[in-house]
């Protein structure tokens, strides 16, 4: 199919709500085309006295920020059951939407176009099981997440773990995410101990305590894997221990702010620095042989 050049004022954005284009994201597509220019075209449809923009929002956004005229794109005839579709289908050569995405875009086919979950099943080419966990997930997920997520603060992962969580608590579980810096998967664990819980005060403690509640969970966890020996599986659980203590680390050092803290705190704490800088150097010496650039 021919590709058209489009002035970028004509293309209109207005599904973009469906897409995470986060800062950081559009950031990272504009040094691209500074450096290598534009390599896919956009895809658009037509609307009103312009066009519809369907996939390639990074581009749109970071071509805007580069004061670009115009895109090079591909233009395609689609009604707006048609076009939603190809939003999740168009840019599956790069990975996909992320589960967020997916789920907006299947909750707008339902709520909007009023089409049942088979049907979406078919036109998406997905198993109805597939269009019921993407409904929950963004029937579950508290509006505030979403815009957390949107903002690039969160992973959708962060948001599926949180999307268990009763809505009343998902702010909560929010301040822990963003204040302590923690992964996808200590947010799993946080959050499968808070519904574990049986009394309103273990929940209370563990939102008060949370890294505590980490690192008993990680000291206590039963780590193994039956492809290893004795003498690998010690040094898993060791790996996964050490994983975690850095990350914790480098949460309180990235949030808490180092340079926030008094002349007499950094000289009580600087040889602890000294020694886990001391102690990086001579694991990154013994890791070397072992690590394999991907």
């Amino acid at each position: 199919m021919p590709y058209k050049c489009v002035r970028i004022d004509r293309i209109g954005d207005n599904f973009s709500h469906f897409r995470l284009t986060t800062p950081s994201r559009i950031a990272s597509m504009q040094s691209s085309l500074a450096v290598s220019g534009q390599l896919q075209p956009v895809v658009i449809r037509p609307q009103g006295e312009g066009y519809q923009l369907l996939d390639g929002f990074k581009r749109y956004y970071a071509a805007r920020a580069l004061q670009w005229d115009s895109l090079e794109c591909r233009v395609v005839d689609a009604d707006d059951i048609t076009a939603k579709a190809m939003l999740l289908t168009c840019n599956y050569h790069s990975g996909g939407p992320e589960a967020y995405e997916q789920a907006g875009i299947v909750y707008s086919l339902r709520k909007e176009h009023l089409l049942d979950e088979s049907q979406i099943a078919r036109l998406l080419n997905r198993s109805t099981s597939w269009v019921s966990r993407r409904l929950s997930f963004v029937e579950r997920l508290d509006e505030c997440a979403g815009t957390h997520l949107r903002l690039g603060h969160i992973t959708s992962t962060h948001a599926r773990e949180l999307s268990r969580l009763p809505r009343g608590k998902q702010d909560e579980f929010l301040k822990l995410i963003v204040g302590h810096g923690l992964g996808s998967r200590q947010t799993a664990l946080l959050a499968g101990k808070y519904l574990q819980a049986k009394t309103a005060a273990q929940q209370e403690y563990l939102l008060s305590h949370p890294i505590e509640t980490l690192e008993r969970a990680t000291l206590e966890g039963d780590i193994y894997d039956c492809r290893l020996g004795s003498r690998g599986n010690r040094l898993l659980k060791t790996l996964r221990m050490l994983a975690h203590y850095q990350h914790v680390f480098i949460g309180h050092g990235s949030h808490c702010g180092l340079e926030e803290l008094s002349r007499g705190e950094l000289e009580v704490l600087s040889p602890g620095f000294s020694d886990i800088a001391r102690k990086g150097q001579i694991i990154q010496s013994l890791l070397k042989p072992y690590i394999h650039e991907r």
